[in-house]
């Protein structure tokens, strides 16, 4: 029989725990990976006009990545509270979104050029940096945590299906 963990708080609780923690994990595995697609991602060519733009505030340029790179997991955690007649418009935000995460940090300026383009802001650069490897661990924690979540609901509902009893006719 299939227990149904969301009206028991404190059954809820520790699954909830044990998938983050299992999320951190598999991201920490996987994070150097991630990296390397990242650098294959900026190989793409890149549309002068907007690289143009972007360098004009290379200080914005960066802060606004983190604000695409935190709209994708955001909309993937509002989604799991939606019905399912919302889910395919998660899907294409989550696809304009990723389109316009990859394209800008394919045109933003190099990060590694702040401590040149901010000498006297080094430490500012430093948590740049920091805050950029930070925020990909916990994005790609957070993906792993949604693809688990929903890995553990498709189980639940093939032990569902698998319970129910074939219905004759008569």
């Amino acid at each position: 029989m299939h227990a149904d963990l969301s009206h028991s708080p404190t059954r809820r609780h520790p699954l909830l725990r044990a998938l983050g923690l299992a999320s951190l994990a598999i991201a920490g595995l996987i994070l150097p990976f991630v990296w390397d697609v990242l650098s294959l991602v900026n190989e793409m060519p890149k549309m002068n006009w907007l690289q143009h733009a972007l360098a004009q505030a290379p200080a914005l340029s960066w802060l606004m990545m983190f604000v695409w790179g935190a709209a994708i997991p955001g909309v993937l955690l509002w989604s799991m509270h939606q019905s399912k007649h919302h889910k395919i418009a998660t899907i294409v935000s989550m696809l304009v979104l990723m389109w316009v995460a990859v394209t800008w940090y394919v045109h933003m300026p190099v990060s590694g050029q702040c401590d040149s383009l901010y000498s006297q802001w080094s430490w500012a650069c430093t948590v740049l940096q920091w805050a950029y490897s930070l925020s990909l661990g916990l994005a790609t924690a957070t993906y792993v945590f949604i693809m688990l979540g929903l890995g553990l609901s498709a189980l639940g509902l093939l032990a569902e299906g698998l319970d129910e009893k074939p219905v004759h006719a008569s």
